[in-house]
């Protein structure tokens, strides 16, 4: 303690002689104060430092009493001396002193953590409730600044700081608060003048703020949800990292603590009981669960996990990634299968081509029994993604069957426009039915937002997409051709001879396209694999580099192609020059068309990136040799500035992305293979695509039961306010107002909820 205590004063005694060489008058205005001091005012300070109460006892008793506020050297009082000392007793005597002012003697209490001395401080006349906040910089005099502590740090926002919970607690006893800042874009009266008085300290006056929130013992004390209150927070720090970037590291760091404070909060679970309890928390715990629509008895036991969703919605994935609620995620992963994880790779190959193999009379069964035990173990989550992957897998084999013409009708296809559907096409048709249809279902169940925020989500939305326009381009086709035009010669035509946009072609061209994207999209089921996860995600972060170094490339591009073709284009390539030569033999040749037109100087300047233009495009045939100079030198500059400049860079920082990935691999894995996880724990989609198609007996059901509902709610009168107790006019007309909106909109909800259940 003696150590810390010399520390701070030597910290103290810097900053004065900072000031004093930056400002002189600073330093003359301490010297002569220290010099003014008198004989007993020196004692007095002495004998503070010194702990000696009778000593000071004897100055205060004086006929000439000494000034209780004088101060030494550094600036410190008797009253801040003795709270550096810890000195209980003697700040006791100081403050029975009548004179006595408090100054930053509370704010040092603070720091030291003593809690008895601020008790004793705050019980001062002279310090109110209000001054424990927001009030404090308003109770000192703009000449009594303090060297230590910056204007806008209250008792409340310092003990924040320095994350005393007791000393916390006594002031949230008293009425002592802290005010969230005014959002960053907030144009109210009081921010503009902060702003144009002084941006420096209405800046930092929002990190101190901002400090004190994240603090672990305010967001302990005062949250009802600490959790909840740490996710949002360290949400909004990151926010404000992006908008005002000048303070983004401290913002970051601040973030960080947020989500570390969470991450020890799911530390404390002893139990898979309370981890469950934490996951399962809703964001008001003061409104019960939302009733089901239906009876879901054999479901009931499934978790909710609003928490854990909440964490993957912030981005928190530190919490995700914590042992604790990977553990819990992995037993709901392989419920039904406890002992796969144990069993070897052979056995685990075996039992999933088990498993797929009887998918057809699973999906059977389960379309007829779906409350059975078997019918529960294919809602699992892990039958679901196998069930998921096989499908998927099955409709990849048909796009590969579809373009490698296994029904021997390759001349019949190829000069053939608008020709019927295969079988293979057929499936693929149906298939993609299945994987509409689950799009739709995940779209209702999730939100636009919730979807729109996944990027898988758009592979498949971007995939299904172009599958869709490539049947409605076939039936196009097929429309035209067979019946609009049934003559032979028109539909059997070589392909050289079809019109540029016919339906035929550009189907082919976009279904092309959409088998790209199916393949791509195998990349998303990497994340469940321990080794391929994580390259998968660097893959990712490498595709964002990518697009940031296009941005630049394109200019670059841009630049040198205007200037090439600009320089060539006077040079026609149709036109031949011919000489003859010795022998008496014309030798004619012609200019180079790399660069005559703007696309193809595009085109000459990618290509050659790969090194497969060649460099004599720059040379002109009896053209004059400076243009021919220039066009070389730019041409050299391109090669020079793009390929030893800019993908060095792109290499750089996608090296940079992956070792950034590498470094969390484990963190970045387990957040993503979550997401993934959580997709399948929810009720629905149970079926693959194309079974997911077929209408259940259960769905029939189902909807029957919805009918009655909505038939019994469509003749249900509402309640009519009892006859004893009258009521106005105008709250009568408004209560019938808000009755009957509200029963439209459970009638609303209710015909949702009976076409949705058509394929739960």
């Amino acid at each position: 303690m003696v150590g810390g205590k010399t520390a701070s004063s030597t910290l103290h005694s810097r900053r004065v002689s900072c000031l004093a060489s930056c400002w002189p008058g600073f330093g003359a205005l301490r010297t002569q104060s220290g010099r003014s001091l008198e004989a007993t005012e020196k004692t007095f300070l002495e004998a503070a430092e010194r702990g000696d109460k009778h000593t000071i006892e004897r100055c205060l008793l004086a006929p000439r009493s000494v000034n209780v506020n004088c101060t030494d050297l550094l600036g410190r009082s008797a009253l801040q001396i003795a709270v550096d000392n810890e000195n209980v007793e003697l700040v006791e005597i100081l403050l029975q002193q009548p004179d006595i002012k408090i100054g930053d003697a509370l704010l040092h209490a603070i720091t030291e953590g003593v809690l008895r001395i601020v008790e004793l401080l705050i019980d001062h006349p002279s310090i109110s409730a209000s001054m424990l906040a927001s009030g404090w910089s308003r109770s000192r005099p703009s000449t009594e600044e303090s060297s230590d502590f910056s204007p806008d740090i209250s008792p409340v926002i310092l003990a924040a700081h320095c994350n005393q919970f007791e000393i916390l607690q006594l002031f949230l006893a008293r009425g002592a608060y802290i005010d969230k800042p005014h959002p960053l874009n907030c144009f109210c009266r009081q921010c503009e003048e902060s702003k144009q008085s002084d941006s420096l300290r209405y800046s930092l006056k929002r990190i101190h703020t901002y400090k004190a929130l994240a603090s672990p013992a305010w967001l302990s004390l005062t949250s009802h949800d600490p959790i909840l209150s740490a996710f949002k927070l360290s949400w909004e720090l990151e926010r404000l990292a992006e908008l005002e970037n000048e303070f983004k590291d401290i913002y970051m760091e601040l973030s960080s603590q947020c989500k570390r404070y969470s991450c020890e909060l799911l530390d404390q679970c002893r139990s898979s009981e309370e981890v469950i309890a934490v996951l399962n928390r809703r964001c008001s715990s003061s409104s019960p669960p939302e009733p089901a629509l239906y009876d879901e008895a054999p479901h009931s036991e499934r978790l909710s996990l609003d928490r854990l969703k909440l964490a993957l919605k912030y981005d928190q994935k530190q919490f995700v990634a914590h042992p604790h609620c990977q553990q819990l995620l992995t037993s709901i992963w392989y419920e039904g299968f406890p002992i796969w994880r144990r069993r070897s790779g052979f056995s685990k190959v075996l039992l999933c081509l088990a498993i797929i193999t009887a998918m057809p009379l699973l999906a059977a069964t389960y379309l007829l029994f779906p409350r059975t035990r078997l019918g529960k173990l294919i809602r699992s989550p892990f039958m679901k993604f196998i069930y998921h992957s096989a499908s998927f897998g099955c409709f990849l084999i048909l796009l590969v069957l579809a373009s490698t013409r296994t029904e021997g009708s390759e001349m019949y296809r190829q000069n053939t426009r608008g020709p019927a559907p295969s079988m293979i096409e057929w499936l693929i048709l149906f298939w993609v039915s299945g994987m509409v249809w689950s799009e739709c279902k995940q779209l209702w169940e999730e939100g636009l937002k919730a979807y729109v925020r996944q990027w898988w989500n758009w592979l498949d939305f971007i995939m299904l997409s172009l599958y869709l326009c490539t049947f409605s381009l076939r039936a196009v086709a097929y429309l035209q051709i067979n019946i609009n035009n049934s003559s032979f010669s028109t539909r059997e035509l070589p392909r050289s001879q079809w019109p540029n946009n016919d339906p035929t072609l550009i189907a082919e061209g976009v279904f092309a396209v959409a088998n790209v994207f199916s393949f791509a999209r195998i990349i998303y089921l990497f994340q469940t694999n321990p080794h391929l996860g994580p390259l998968q995600i660097s893959l990712g972060c490498m595709i964002i580099d990518i697009a940031k170094f296009l941005f630049i490339f394109f200019l670059v591009l841009t630049s040198f192609a205007c200037g090439l073709n600009q320089l060539y284009w006077y040079y026609d390539s149709n036109t031949e020059h011919c000489k003859q030569r010795p022998n008496g033999q014309m030798e004619c040749q012609s200019n180079s068309d790399a660069f005559t037109t703007l696309d193809v100087t595009f085109a000459t300047l990618f290509w050659s990136l790969f090194g497969i233009s060649s460099p004599k495009s720059t040379e002109l045939v009896d053209a004059h040799p400076f243009v021919e100079f220039v066009g070389q030198g730019l041409f050299m500059a391109y090669h020079v500035l793009s390929i030893i400049v800019l993908i060095n860079m792109l290499i750089a920082m996608m090296s940079n992305s992956f070792q950034v990935i590498e470094d969390h691999a484990d963190q970045e894995w387990k957040f993503a293979r979550s997401k993934l996880w959580m997709s399948y724990f929810d009720e629905g989609c149970t079926l693959p695509p194309p079974f997911n198609v077929i209408i259940s007996p259960k769905s029939v059901f189902y909807f029957f039961k919805g009918i009655k509902g909505l038939l019994v709610q469509l003749y249900s009168r509402p309640k009519v306010p009892h006859a004893n107790m009258p009521r106005p006019a105008t709250a009568e007309k408004g209560l019938l107002a808000v009755s009957e909106n509200r029963h439209s909109a459970r009638l609303r909800c209710r015909a949702g909820c009976i076409f949705w259940n058509l394929t739960l």
